[in-house]
Order: C-alpha cells, then sequence, then structure tokens
C-alpha cells in the first residue's frame, strides 16, 4: 500500500479530528476550512516522494501552522541533514508481517 501511494500520489481523504465523537458508515463529512490552501495533500505528497530535498518548499512547509508535528519534523529532518531517510523497512515489511 505504501509503495502504491508514492508511485501514484493517491492518497485517499485526509480529515482532522476536531471533536471526538462516532462515525459510521453512511454519516457526513465536510470540509470546513482548509487553512493552507497553497498546500494541497498533492503538494505534500509531490514533496515526500518526489522533490525531497527542495529546500525552498521544505522550508515553506516546515513554517506551517496547525502542521502535523510528524511531518514538520520530517521537513526539518531533511532541511538539517540535506538526505531523505531511510523507508526501506517500512516499504519492504517482511513477508511473513503482509500475509
Amino acid at each position: 500500500m505504501a509503495r502504491r501511494v508514492q508511485t501514484t500520489g493517491r492518497t485517499g481523504w485526509y480529515f482532522r479530528v476536531v471533536e471526538p465523537d462516532q462515525i459510521k458508515a453512511g454519516d457526513h463529512a465536510s470540509l470546513e476550512e482548509r487553512p493552507a490552501p497553497d498546500w494541497p495533500l498533492t503538494r505534500v505528497t509531490d514533496l515526500f516522494y518526489n522533490d525531497k530535498l527542495n529546500r525552498p518548499a521544505l522550508t515553506a512547509f516546515a513554517a506551517l501552522s496547525g502542521l502535523p508535528e510528524s511531518w514538520r519534523n520530517l521537513a526539518e529532518r531533511r532541511l538539517q541533514s540535506g538526505e531523505v531517510e531511510d523507508w526501506g523497512s517500512r516499504l519492504n515489511a517482511p513477508r511473513e508481517a503482509i500475509s
């Protein structure tokens, strides 16, 4: 699955939970706000998986308010190290873990 996301750029829908509650099939979800309209998920995935060391983009991305801490940390690590992290263990899970 992760490899497919990286090669196609297709991730599905992302929602942020504002108020914890229950959601079930058939419930309605809607876009309430778009705090960073210049950063659609397609641009984020392009930065993470294709244009991986684009320093100006990584800097702008890391400066976004409301960004998940893990995404900010990823951008900051790349800026500091000048390297892309090794995702081999995440992308190449042992066969027994898949079945």
